[in-house]
């Protein structure tokens, strides 16, 4: 049974998850600096234990970003129009992106190739050369995707209700069972290989087929199944069995990355270790949601401030970390131990750029009514 959202009440474990996964892409973004992974700038000393973060988080952490992001977006429809929504979405999204991409993410790529190519030129040098040929989207590439999706969403809705209401209705009673694990594994494993080893994921709007593949479902999977009731039942009847998939996946997979580097994988390996990456992204998915569901029901001031600050602590930690760990390497102590510090200042950081963006739109919006333009017709 299918029930609109404003009669199921705010979903604060969705306010919470949200929090939660834009905290952990901190989290992760942080320890790319001391991991084994090529990054933008790295550790003298990488650790190949760090690479766990990746590991556990990598696989399912955007895919439940996307999931709760057709959800909340599914709950927008019950009470604007889909272009209201595209109108509203657009103001929310593409300004940070825009303004990230022409001024947030420069200065990271500029200190990650410093010491081998860019101190030959300024930064403005830099930026010129940058403007005219070299953007690059970075971390922000999210934003894009979910303004899109989020188009695409409210594109079906011009066929009328019906349309994704029927859609609706078909993929909640699809996913029931055993099918509720099996279809969304199997198409995942289908996706990771034949469209990974093709074209990878490239973070290249245009061309980024394989990250499209899984991100635009999951998504629509979200918004689609958000208001129905007998999916959500069904994934509270399976949570501990997609919970001890998830640990048996995962602790694969770990194992794996620990004792054997992947270039040594054999084919048929390889093969094997995608479909355990698709049942732990998707039955890791199936519990977070499970068991936040269960046993979040109320709201914190504290997740609440957080929801608010959320796009601006994305939108800037990523810059700030790199920023530091410039800072940290060229005084030689980019080393494990920094690794702390290096996110208690990147949160710090991105506290107190919220609370001057908060300060300046009081002080904007104060100005605005004391001159009174705001009693004026637009």
């Amino acid at each position: 049974m299918s029930l609109p959202m404003a009669e199921q009440g705010r979903r604060h474990e969705i306010d919470f998850l949200r929090v939660a996964s834009f905290g952990l892409l901190i989290l992760f973004h942080t320890s790319l600096l001391y991991g084994t992974r090529s990054w933008h700038l790295n550790s003298d000393d990488p650790n190949r234990v760090v690479d766990l973060i990746a590991v556990a988080s990598h696989p399912w952490r955007m895919s439940l970003l996307f999931f709760i992001s057709g959800i909340v977006t599914a709950s927008l429809f019950e009470r604007r129009s889909a272009g209201e929504i595209r109108s509203a979405r657009s103001r929310q999204l593409l300004p940070p992106f825009i303004f990230g991409v022409l001024f947030i993410v420069p200065p990271q790529i500029y200190v990650g190739q410093y010491d081998s190519f860019w101190e030959r030129m300024t930064y403005w040098e830099f930026w010129t050369y940058y403007i005219h040929g070299g953007i690059q989207f970075e971390h922000l590439w999210f934003l894009l995707y979910l303004w899109f999706y989020t188009l695409v969403w409210s594109l079906m809705h011009r066929f009328g209700p019906h349309v994704p209401d029927k859609l609706s209705a078909s993929l909640a009673g699809t996913l029931r069972g055993r099918w509720l694990l099996l279809l969304p594994v199997l198409y995942l494993t289908a996706a990771r290989t034949t469209l990974y080893p093709a074209f990878g994921e490239t973070l290249d709007f245009m061309h980024d087929y394989c990250a499209h593949a899984v991100y635009l479902p999951m998504f629509l999977a979200g918004a689609l199944l958000a208001g129905h009731a007998s999916f959500w039942q069904e994934i509270d009847r399976c949570k501990w069995r997609c919970a001890l998939i998830s640990l048996f996946s995962g602790t694969l997979l770990a194992a794996v990355v620990l004792t054997l580097p992947r270039d040594q994988w054999p084919p048929e390996m390889l093969i094997a270790m995608r479909m355990i990456r698709s049942m732990f992204q998707w039955c890791t998915l199936l519990t977070i949601l499970a068991f936040a569901r269960r046993l979040i029901t109320r709201p914190n001031p504290v997740v609440a401030y957080l929801n608010r600050a959320v796009l601006t602590y994305y939108v800037l930690h990523q810059t700030f970390i790199v920023l530091l760990a410039y800072l940290l390497k060229h005084s030689g102590l980019l080393q494990l131990w920094s690794s702390i510090p290096v996110l208690l200042a990147t949160c710090l950081l991105c506290a107190m750029s919220y609370e001057l963006k908060r300060f300046l739109s009081a002080l904007a919006n104060r100005l605005h009514r004391s001159s009174g333009l705001a009693d004026q017709p637009s």
